[in-house]
């Protein structure tokens, strides 16, 4: 039996029971998912700042669970707090950027991300930078819908994912599409029914490098990116 904990980086609840359903319907029979939130946190991450006053909160629950599970996720796609938490826990610590922009990357020459706002664009451009995928990167189109309005309107955020997608594809010949945002989920399958591309879902995408880590009896080295902490405070 593999025990993932996915951590919705925000100080409320409100998703923990609809994320938890979704990837328990999508994980392998072996998996057990749970899903926690926040004690104190933003209601959404939307900036830099929200990532920064999310951060101590991820480190505080992993802190604390890192002996019960066999992986962690952080469930948004900024990752925020991941690089830390590798050096707590000793299983896999995965983030959903990460994970989608990484399988994106093998799945054609170039990935384009639709995220939340349009500011949104160039931290894209930093993220992919960090990550060494500067050059499978068509760009990011945002929406200009905030995390906590997606589902206000349904079909309005879905017409404006599609024209986000048909941009990337059209303009600046992505050939793959990432959600840019773990709240997005819910419209991955229509979306794709909709486009002629792969377009890659970050919850699902990243609940799946977890199990396949885990199979796989992998997790992070800690060499010289990550620290063992215990070793660094002997």
């Amino acid at each position: 039996m593999k025990k993932i904990l996915v951590i919705n980086p925000i100080g409320t609840d409100i998703w923990d029971l609809s994320d938890k359903e979704y990837l328990s319907d999508n994980a392998h029979n072996s998996t057990v998912v749970s899903v926690t939130s926040l004690k104190k946190g933003p209601t959404s991450l939307e900036t830099y700042y929200d990532e920064a006053m999310a951060a101590p909160g991820v480190l505080e629950i992993i802190h604390k669970n890192k002996d019960d599970y066999d992986a962690f996720i952080v469930n948004c796609f900024a990752d925020p707090g991941i690089m830390g938490a590798r050096e707590i826990a000793n299983v896999p610590v995965v983030g959903p950027g990460q994970a989608s922009m990484t399988v994106a990357s093998m799945l054609g020459h170039k990935f384009g991300v639709i995220s939340i706002r349009k500011k949104a664009e160039s931290m894209f451009d930093q993220k992919v930078a960090s990550l060494g995928l500067e050059d499978k990167f068509a760009g990011a189109v945002g929406i200009n819908i905030g995390v906590n309005e997606l589902l206000t309107d349904r079909d309005a955020t879905r017409r404006e994912i599609l024209k986000a997608a048909n941009k990337l594809i059209e303009e600046k010949h992505a050939e793959v599409i990432v959600l840019g945002c773990t709240g997005m989920l819910s419209f991955a399958e229509d979306i794709r029914k909709e486009l002629r591309v792969p377009v890659v879902e970050p919850a699902i995408t990243a609940l799946k490098i977890a199990e396949a880590l885990i199979d796989l009896k992998l997790t992070h080295s800690k060499t010289a990116l990550y620290s063992n902490l215990e070793d660094c405070r002997q």
